[in-house]
This record gives C-alpha cells, structure tokens and sequence, in this order.
C-alpha cells in the first residue's frame, strides 16, 4: 500500500505531467517505427508488382488477395499473416519464405516452389483443401504439429511425415 508522501507524488501535477510525456513519446516512437515499416512494405509491394522480383523482402501482413504473381521470385521473403486469398502464384519461388499465419484460400500453387519454407502455422491436413498444389515443391517446408516434408516419393504423395 502506498503511503501518504507517495500518492502526493503520484497525484502532483509534475509526475502527472512526465507520465503523459513518457507515454506520448513512446507512442511517437512506435508510430513512427510502423509508418517506417510500412513505407518499406510499400515499396516491396511496389518492386514486386513492377519486377516480379522480391528476394529476401518484407511483405508481412500484405493483402495481396486476388493478385496475379505468377512466376513471381520471392526467395526467403517475409510473408508472415499476408493474405493470399485467390492469389495465382502459379510456379511462384517461395524457397525459404516466412509463411506463418498466411491466409490461403482457393490461392493457387501448382508449379510453386516451396522447398524450406515456414509454413508452421499450418495444418497439412486441412491448409491444401480449397488450393491447387500439383507439383508444387515441398521438400524441407515446415507446417504445423512438426510436420516437415522431405523429397516427394516416386510413387507420389508429398513425402510429408511427423517429425
């Protein structure tokens, strides 16, 4: 419990004063981090879109729902909670990509090389029901409940085991 000499200094408008100052500076700070970093996801979503080139570049937290990335090089990208709703990414490069908590849905896949990529937040079981996936790449990706794929075997399957 405090005492009386500590809720005078508490309730003294000085310490009031350096409360409300400490909180509005770390706010500045933190909204000037964000606005920061996404001006730099911007400009990635803009290389992206102009080149199809993103190596290694932070697009976490991006809709790009519905965009036509087919082909697109995204080689250890950070794509953490981006939303890949109806996205073509058909023959996509996503080796060694960053994608935990993405959003997939009727995205499509074929052809996309996903060797080592992140996708611990996914259930293997049910994260490919509405997705087109034919020889997508998996060797290495990384899903829910240690789930790590290897090389896809002759006789088919994705070469998927618990770990």
């Amino acid at each position: 419990m405090a005492n009386a000499n500590q809720l005078h200094c508490r309730n003294s408008p000085s310490y009031k004063q350096s409360v409300v100052g400490s909180i509005c500076l770390l706010f500045a700070l933190l909204t000037t981090a964000n606005a920061e970093d996404q001006k730099a996801i911007s400009e990635n979503l803009r290389q992206l879109l102009q080149t199809k080139i993103c190596v290694s570049c932070d697009l976490s937290g991006t809709d790009l729902e519905g965009l036509n990335l087919q082909g697109v090089n995204l080689n250890n990208a950070n794509l953490a909670g981006a939303n890949l709703t109806n996205t073509n990414l058909r023959g996509a490069n996503l080796m060694g990509a960053n994608l935990k908590g993405v959003i997939l849905l009727d995205t499509l896949l074929a052809g996309a090389d996903l060797r080592n990529a992140d996708m611990s937040d996914l259930d293997i079981d049910i994260a490919f029901e509405s997705i087109e996936i034919i020889g997508t790449q998996f060797e290495g990706a990384r899903f829910k409940y240690g789930v790590v794929c290897g090389p896809a075997p002759e006789k088919g399957g994705w070469g998927c085991r618990h770990q």
